[in-house]
Order: C-alpha cells, then sequence, then structure tokens
C-alpha cells in the first residue's frame, strides 16, 4: 500500500523513525550490509521497552513499497537496488543515512551468471541501471561507501565503522556478535538450515523474506573472475555500459588484481562520500 510522505515523517511519541537505505550492485555485498544494518539498530533497541514494530526491515525501490504501519517504526533499515529519486528525497527529509556497496561491474556481472544463470542481456540492463544511480546518488548524497575488493565482508571493524556512520553505539562484544553470525561459513549455516526448511523451494531466485539470502548466495569472493567466465565481448560490452560507475569508484578497464591498491583519491572519496565535496 502507498505510503505517503506526510504519514512517514509525522511527529510520533519518537519523533518519526530513523531510516537507513542499504544501496548497492547485486553480488557487492549488498544483502550482507542488510543484515548488518539489522543487526545494528536490533542491538540499538536491546533491553529497551519498544513496541512491537519498533524495527522493520525491507526491500523498496520507492516509497508505495513501505509497510503498514513504517511509520510507527523507531527504526527502518531498507534495502535497494535501484532507489528512485523519490525515495532518496524522502532520505534526506528524514534525515536518514545512506550505505553503499561497490564492486567491479565485470565480476558482478559474473557472478550473477555464475550462481543464478541469468541471462546476459537481462544482467547487463540490471546492472547498467544500478551502477548509473549508485553513481549519481554518490555524487549528491553523503555515503558510507564499501568496496567490494576489500574485503569488507571478512572484517570485523566493519561492523564498528557502519554502526558509527549509523549514529549507533557498538559494543566490541556487540560487534564480534554481529560479526560471528555473517561470516561466509556461518550464512551458509544458515542458508542450509533455510533449504532444509524448504524456505526456497525449487526457485532459484526465491529469498528468505526476513534475511534476503538467496540459495546461492555466498559465492566464491574470487577478484578478476570475470577474465575466466565473460567472453572478451562481454566484458566490452560492461565496461561501456559503467563508464561513469568505473572512473567515480576507481574501477580500471585493465585487469584488477587482488594485490591492486586504488589511487589515494578513489580511497579518500570511497570512506565518505560529501556533497559539494571532489567530483
Amino acid at each position: 500500500m502507498k505510503r505517503g510522505f506526510s504519514q512517514l515523517t509525522r511527529k510520533t511519541a519518537n519523533g518519526p523513525p530513523r531510516l537507513f537505505l542499504c544501496v548497492g550492485l547485486k553480488s557487492s555485498g549488498s544483502t550482507w550490509l542488510y543484515n548488518v544494518a539489522i543487526q545494528i539498530a536490533e542491538e540499538s533497541l536491546r533491553g529497551m521497552r519498544t513496541p512491537r514494530g519498533a524495527l522493520k526491515a525491507f526491500y523498496a525501490d520507492d516509497e508505495t513499497l513501505f509497510p503498514e504501519k513504517a511509520e510507527r517504526a523507531r527504526y527502518l533499515v531498507v534495502k535497494s537496488h535501484l532507489p528512485s529519486a523519490a525515495l532518496l528525497w524522502l532520505t534526506r527529509l528524514m534525515h536518514g543515512r545512506i550505505l553503499v556497496t561497490v564492486r567491479e561491474p565485470r565480476d558482478a556481472m559474473a557472478s550473477l551468471l555464475q550462481r543464478f544463470r541469468h541471462p546476459f542481456e537481462s544482467s547487463l540492463k540490471d546492472v547498467a541501471e544500478q551502477a548509473a544511480k549508485i553513481a549519481d546518488l554518490s555524487r549528491t548524497h553523503e555515503t558510507l561507501c564499501l568496496r567490494y575488493e576489500d574485503g569488507f565482508y571478512d572484517k570485523n571493524e566493519t561492523i564498528g565503522e557502519i554502526a558509527r556512520f549509523m549514529g549507533i553505539a557498538l559494543s566490541g562484544a556487540a560487534r564480534r556478535r554481529i560479526h560471528g553470525t555473517l561470516t561466509r561459513d556461518a550464512v551458509r549455516a544458515k542458508i542450509e538450515t533455510l533449504q532444509r526448511k524448504g524456505t526456497f523451494g525449487a526457485d532459484p531466485d526465491a529469498f528468505d523474506p526476513k534475511t534476503h539470502w538467496h540459495p546461492g548466495h555466498v559465492g566464491d569472493g574470487r577478484i578478476g573472475k570475470y577474465a575466466a567466465v565473460l567472453s572478451p565481448q562481454q566484458q566490452k560490452q560492461i565496461v561501456d555500459a559503467t563508464k561513469d560507475y568505473r572512473r567515480l569508484f576507481g574501477y580500471r578497464t585493465s585487469p584488477v588484481s587482488a594485490k591492486t591498491k586504488k589511487s589515494a583519491a578513489a580511497a579518500a572519496y570511497l570512506r565518505r562520500k560529501k556533497p559539494g565535496g571532489n567530483r
């Protein structure tokens, strides 16, 4: 049901909800980020007398997909691959925080094709649209940007970095606990449990509505895998379709190795982009 801006921003006993928007290319670690943000918000509510529905987490590319009574929540954690202009405007209006994951688009495409067997052309269209949107919003909004090639998903300190950006205090024990539930092995075990329960069925695109994990969600994480998966022509198509994104986030057209270091300028930009900064 469509949620009006006035409902979502209206004054309640605790003020309007705090909104955390998690955006990323498919296969860039965006679902991992989404689950981290959820658990950080849950940690903030631990021990507090909060009403049912104090935290709402869901996928939405625009505000019409917000669930009922979203305006009554204390925290909204929203996952999106292609956030609309209206959703970005609402996030800014509510003083929300935007967290972004990025990845070499050729590797993201290779991972999609390997794990979900989607057709190349439709996957290219999706990745190109997402890349353009992420580049655009990163120029106009303050974001915390996490780069897949840095292995942020394997680092305990990433949890603390995300919590600080969200403005939520988190103890060392809580950081370790959250990270422990989201290691590769822990996520694989979670997915196996969901499979045994019949959560996914036979549909490779099915996902768990709470965590958004898919059956094949944990990939091999290899950097530069596109060279063995995509033809030269396919690689060129992806490069041509994501030029702006590649320039902005420092992805070179030549193969990227695990040891490649991003430039100091790219590093400064990626960690925290503020409107009005270098473009």
